[in-house]
């Protein structure tokens, strides 16, 4: 408790000491980024969906986050990297005519160890292919060097081949706003094929320098990145300003969700940020010192139902015949819209049928 305190009163120093200093700014552009607030309260609801260990009822989409704005919704691949305690779904999402990739946080023993860890971790991968542009090599690596990334390359290209080229949105909160965003611009750059992506993401840490920053504004335009009130981990890794070149930046454009007023007359504002990607009068201009903002978006809850292991609950045998399981233990539940259904046994008795 000690360490998380220095580590509190640390992160206040580095945000506020130095504002001071000249800071590096994007280049401006004309192509802004729409917010829209029912979106992001659809998208959220896949976010923390994605969190559920019932891989029965999540890949069925009859778990009790599976419901809401998010009703109807495919899936047509769920992807769990046991190796890594990774898990993500690709599908379809007929009232937004679109394809949603959601990407599950981190899952690790306690947020609070991995918010300490997160806070030291340094610049320490070039981005492939962007001179200059850096990047955090574990998040880079949970996107590109896991089963993730194939999986979902091959989950998308089949949803164009059976639903043509409709736009493609991907959502994450925390760590899985970090692989989101590394595979809204593999998408953009490396996908063969047109490919329209739209990215949002909640409560999600830096994930590269400046240049890289630049690079992903350029390439995925289409992008908002959630913040709400004082969560932590958005300022995270931390942002020094004295050294604009060798620092973590946070890519535009930042929505940030905070309060006004006193007592009863509290009002909910959605502040839509500058273009800089590190506008000075959004969340940096709070202290980012809660968790449980950090856990809480639009009243939706963002976290698994116990942090204590990456914990996989499998309860249908008819659900595991639709898997494909590598050599590691690392699977695959994958549906074909255009077969028949199957019978699911829900509460009390009742039948249900979920096509896969």
């Amino acid at each position: 408790m000690e360490r998380f305190h220095w580590l509190k009163v640390a992160v206040f120093i580095c945000l506020f000491t130095v504002s001071g200093a000249r800071e590096l700014k994007l280049k401006q552009t004309d192509n802004v980024p729409i917010y829209n607030h029912t979106l992001a309260t659809i998208l959220v609801e896949y976010a923390s969906a994605v969190y559920m260990s019932d891989l029965t009822e999540l890949f069925t989409w009859t778990c009790s986050r599976c419901d809401d704005m998010t009703k109807g919704f495919e899936i047509l691949e769920l992807i769990v990297d046991v190796q890594h305690c990774l898990q993500a779904f690709v599908g379809i999402a007929k009232d937004l005519n679109a394809i949603v990739i959601a990407f599950r946080g981190t899952q690790e023993h306690s947020i609070q160890n991995w918010i300490e860890d997160l806070f030291w971790k340094q610049l320490d991968l070039n981005y492939p292919g962007m001179p200059d542009a850096m990047v955090h090599h574990g998040f880079y690596s949970a996107y590109h060097n896991t089963t993730i990334r194939p999986c979902v390359l091959n989950a998308v290209k089949r949803a164009k081949e059976l639903y043509g080229d409709i736009p493609i949105m991907v959502t994450g909160h925390s760590m899985g706003g970090a692989m989101a965003s590394f595979c809204a611009l593999d998408l953009a750059v490396n996908f063969d094929g047109p490919c329209e992506v739209q990215l949002m993401t909640f409560g999600q840490p830096r994930i590269g320098n400046a240049a890289f920053a630049s690079y992903f504004r350029k390439h995925v335009p289409n992008t908002i990145r959630v913040v709400h009130e004082h969560d932590m981990v958005p300022h995270l890794p931390p942002y020094y300003t004295y050294f604009p070149q060798k620092t973590y930046h946070h890519f535009p454009r930042e929505v940030w969700l905070y309060n006004i007023g006193l007592d009863s007359l509290v009002y909910p504002v959605e502040k839509i940020c500058d273009g800089s990607g590190e506008d000075p009068s959004c969340s940096r201009s709070v202290t980012g010192n809660s968790i449980s903002d950090h856990l809480l978006y639009f009243g939706v809850e963002l976290q698994a139902e116990t942090w204590g292991s990456c914990r996989i609950v499998m309860l249908d045998q008819r659900v595991k015949n639709h898997s494909v399981t590598d050599l590691r233990g690392n699977f695959v539940l994958s549906r074909d819209p255009t077969n028949s259904a199957i019978k699911l046994n829900t509460e009390a008795g009742i039948s249900r049928t979920s096509a896969l």
